[in-house]
């Protein structure tokens, strides 16, 4: 099964300028973590497959395509103006879905292995839009018009909200390491709580580091980096934390280094 997303441009020209900088980050910046990820699959230790990212080059023009396993998600250009966002399903015993069962000849309702043909074909069309959207949701940092020092200075003020915080020092390596870990693959499907940014800390104990991150929490909500999910202990980027963090750690990268020496 094959799921498409499209993003309608007002222009081919204006698809034309904006594409290369999207494939480009696609191969650079989307690792196995992501891909992973962008499929709704788990990134354990329980994984053996295989993740795979190629590009080719054809005469419609250049698609990127990403694999894990027998799935795929990839990106191209259609018709000029059109930039698509594909999910193919080709194994879909690889998801689950939840249905009625027999257990001791009672019904009950479990978490089961997908099945082909059409009787779970609506969770294959969730589990392929919600794909689509993560990786356009990844893809949102690239072509920003705001010059990236105007990006980087919003945050390198204190703020009041309602106590007041800290500025941000965002090309830092402490605060670029906590940008880092928070943009890691394995946060991009339900977001990240204070346990899983400590377990990256040996040194000191669990609890300094709690408050530790803790502290670097409610500062990155501060500057409206992230945001708390209501109900929950999970924390999730906006696009203004995309945006900046992501910009950040291109900053502190050997290239742009040397540029800025």
């Amino acid at each position: 099964m094959e799921y498409a997303t499209d993003v309608m441009f007002r222009s081919a020209a204006s698809l034309a300028e904006l594409y290369p900088l999207l494939w480009r980050h696609a191969l650079t910046q989307f690792g196995s973590y992501e891909v992973l990820r962008f499929l709704q699959r788990g990134t354990n230790k329980r994984f053996a497959g295989e993740v795979l990212s190629d590009l080719q080059r054809r005469l419609e023009g250049i698609r990127v395509k990403h694999r894990v396993e027998e799935n795929s998600i990839k990106m191209y250009d259609k018709q000029g103006s059109v930039l698509r966002i594909e999910t193919t399903i080709n194994n879909p015993h690889r998801f689950k879905v939840r249905r009625v069962c027999r257990n001791q000849g009672q019904p009950v309702m479990k978490w089961l292995r997908m099945r082909k043909g059409v009787a779970d074909i609506r969770r294959r069309a969730q589990l392929s839009l919600a794909a689509n959207a993560r990786y356009l949701e990844a893809l949102a940092v690239v072509g920003l018009s705001t010059p990236s020092f105007r990006l980087l200075d919003g945050v390198s003020q204190p703020v009041t909200a309602p106590r007041r915080y800290r500025a941000l020092r965002p090309i830092s390596p402490e605060d670029a390491r906590l940008f880092e870990l928070i943009l890691h693959g394995e946060h991009a499907l339900q977001g990240f709580r204070n346990r899983d940014l400590r377990k990256a800390f040996t040194q000191g104990s669990s609890k300094a580091n709690s408050a530790r991150i803790s502290r670097w929490l409610a500062l990155l909500r501060a500057h409206k980096l992230i945001y708390k999910v209501f109900k929950t202990n999970y924390y999730r980027i906006t696009q203004k934390g995309q945006q900046v963090m992501a910009t950040a750690i291109k900053f502190r990268q050997p290239e742009l280094a040397l540029l800025a020496a």
